[in-house]
């Protein structure tokens, strides 16, 4: 057993997800921590090498072992189902890159590269990155930013940025660990760190763009995501609106992303972000639109470093739910309806930083949440079949999210449309729920309507939606495993029954 004093073993029982929507049995619990609370790159070698005793020990013992962070995913992709769970969440150093360390053909500003350790919660770097000696932000985030910096990796997130891809988009390398292998991955395209750098971390430098992108989105199954490198850019502020529209006043901009002659609050100029909450009833007409536009943060303005739960419910509608759960137990559509008012209350000219935007929220067992990725130009088709499903199961307490990016990088990221609308059907945990959610795929595969599923949200993957979804990518996603992991041993380690049906770990 490699267990000691910084790796600590539990054995049997169960595991449930912070969403208490998936629970399973484990054959035990590993919990790591670092040699030292300092961030030093010593300790990042030591807890390296612990990790890969500990993968090596699950491939002599033919027990599957997955990662989790913050168990953020209301799916089963963290899962450890009969195997090993490894809890990352206190490998949370971070540093600051050095010019010394970085590729010579690197062009770019070593102050914008952050190094984050895989179990750091998104949340936490933020606070980090925004304090007055730094002044640096994220360009995108997830709307709701308990996920690890792993967990990111895993499953991809929303992304919160009209014309940017999603919060992978920013990783411009990582280190990957397999039993025998410690690499430090990037783009060939875009040299970052040097070989140097990546011997510090006693790493390997692969420059390859099939197991860059492989990685990017790696669902656990390639190895354990330890650090990763993300680009920054000074502070900037969001400065935030929502009002209650008629859908007719934004249906057009959001099929189009064209924002000539909506009455938005700033109309001359294009959102940084957008998203529309709407009733899944098709009877409902009302939209409640959320706008944020960038704007340069001055030199003296203060940014509130307290770690809070987000200011605003409406980053994350699964909050909405837990609250209406722990009022009413009984949940029905006209309580919704009464919510998504009074949750959802316009507000006018809130200015924040993207760290105090986009903080965390205490969603709790209650709520549940799909999200589904569409073409943008197609919305309007998408949302029509998404509330035709809505009424096949009537009284169903949900509400439709619809928000924008641009296609990622990932081989697997599920925002990968040009254009990408992500419809989040959220609502209270129950059969109702899940029903709809299924009937809103099943008429996306009835009517043949191209459509990708968060991998961190509930889903029904079978092999056949993901080959629908991502066609070749699949072969291009197995063959990168493949490379990274060529002993079957070891990929059986890293596999999970969820991807096996998916058509994934081939």
């Amino acid at each position: 057993m490699p267990a000691d004093e910084f790796l600590k073993f539990v054995e049997g029982g169960s595991w449930t997800n912070f969403h208490a929507t998936v629970t399973v049995p484990i054959k035990g619990l590993w919990r790591i921590r670092n040699p030292s609370p300092a961030a030093s790159l010593d300790n990042m070698r030591t807890t390296a090498q612990r990790l890969q005793r500990l993968i090596r020990h699950a491939i002599d013992r033919q027990v599957r072992l997955r990662a989790v962070g913050s168990r953020w995913s209301f799916s089963d992709i963290a899962a450890a189902e009969d195997g090993w769970a490894l809890q990352t969440s206190q490998l949370n150093h971070d540093f600051i890159v050095g010019p010394a360390l970085c590729d010579a053909a690197f062009d770019g500003d070593p102050a914008s590269l952050v190094l984050a350790q895989a179990g750091a919660s998104v949340a936490e770097i933020n606070l980090k990155i925004e304090k007055p000696s730094r002044r640096r932000s994220f360009r995108t985030s997830g709307a709701s930013n308990g996920q690890t910096i792993g967990g990111m990796i895993g499953t991809g997130v929303h992304g919160s940025a009209v014309d940017m891809g999603a919060f992978e988009s920013e990783v411009v390398g990582l280190q990957l660990l397999t039993g025998s292998r410690n690499l430090w991955l990037e783009n060939p395209d875009r040299p970052i760190m040097s070989a140097q750098f990546a011997a510090k971390l006693d790493a390997e430098l692969v420059r390859d763009r099939l197991l860059f992108r492989a990685a990017l989105v790696g669902l656990g199954a390639l190895g354990i995501v330890h650090s990763v490198m993300l680009r920054t850019v000074p502070t900037y502020l969001l400065r935030s609106y929502r009002r209650k529209m008629e859908f007719a006043e934004v249906e057009f901009a959001m099929n189009s992303l064209s924002f000539d002659g909506v009455p938005l609050p700033r109309p001359a100029e294009r959102p940084y972000f957008f998203q529309v909450v709407v009733h899944p009833d098709p009877k409902e007409r009302i939209a409640y639109v959320t706008t944020r536009y960038r704007e340069e943060c001055p030199p003296g303005h203060r940014i509130d470093p307290s770690l809070k739960s987000g200011y605003d419910i409406g980053n994350d509608l699964p909050a909405l739910f837990s609250k209406l759960v722990d009022a009413l137990p009984a949940v029905t559509p006209a309580l919704v309806k009464l919510a998504m008012a009074q949750q959802l209350a316009p507000f006018e000219d809130r200015l924040n930083s993207p760290g105090e935007a986009y903080t965390y929220t205490t969603s709790k067992p209650g709520s549940a949440g799909a999200a589904l990725a569409v073409p943008a130009n197609r919305l309007s088709e998408a949302l029509a079949l998404a509330r035709q499903a809505y009424q096949t199961v009537p009284g169903t307490p949900a509400t439709f999210a619809c928000r924008f990016a641009t296609a990622s990088p990932g081989l697997l990221s599920f925002v990968q449309y040009a254009r990408t609308c992500i419809i989040d059907i959220d609502g209270v945990e129950n059969s109702k729920t899940r029903r709809v959610m299924e009937a809103v795929r099943s008429a996306f595969d009835a009517n043949d309507f191209p459509y990708s599923q968060h991998w961190g949200k509930l889903n029904a993957l079978t092999a056949e939606r993901v080959r629908a979804s991502y066609g070749d990518k699949v072969d291009a996603w197995n063959l990168a495993r493949a490379t990274l992991l060529p002993s079957p041993a070891e990929r059986f380690v890293f596999s999970t029954q969820t991807l096996e049906k998916a058509g994934l770990c081939q």
